[in-house]
């Protein structure tokens, strides 16, 4: 029995997984410098605790962004500190949202020490539709 399919092209399959490397690196890339910048901003804002020992001095401890999840909207999951609550990103979520350049900061909690940070982007403005009246009737 013949088999009549075309054959796969030994060289589209090589460059294909290449491709699709090439795009993962890129988008794991851009997650880890949106996490870093995340941390930063949260630093900034002083949603920090300190800590000194006398082994290792004086330490900052910062919310950890644990993962990044591709939207829309793009999350981000943080690891929040001992003594913090969902209630202290919420106060701070137009500063966060400013700084992302992002319309608007949504703060869902998932757990005990687990929240998610949802990046509403900015919309663009919707075009008035124009009223026909004899279409309308």
């Amino acid at each position: 029995m013949q088999n009549n399919a075309p054959l796969p092209s030994l060289l589209l399959h090589p460059l294909a997984r290449r491709r699709a490397r090439q795009i993962e690196r890129t988008r794991k890339v851009g997650d880890q410098r949106l996490a870093w910048r995340v941390q930063d901003i949260l630093a900034g804002l002083g949603l920090t605790q300190s800590d000194y020992s006398i082994g290792g001095g004086r330490t900052v401890h910062i919310p950890t962004v644990v993962a990044v999840t591709a939207g829309p909207p793009v999350g981000l999951e943080i690891r929040i500190l001992p003594g913090q609550m969902p209630d202290h990103f919420a106060r701070h979520a137009s500063v966060i949202a400013y700084n992302l350049g992002m319309a608007e900061v949504r703060v869902v909690p998932l757990g005990p020490f687990l929240i998610r940070l949802e990046l509403v982007q900015h919309r663009p403005p919707i075009a008035p539709v124009p009223f026909d009246e004899q279409t309308a009737c």
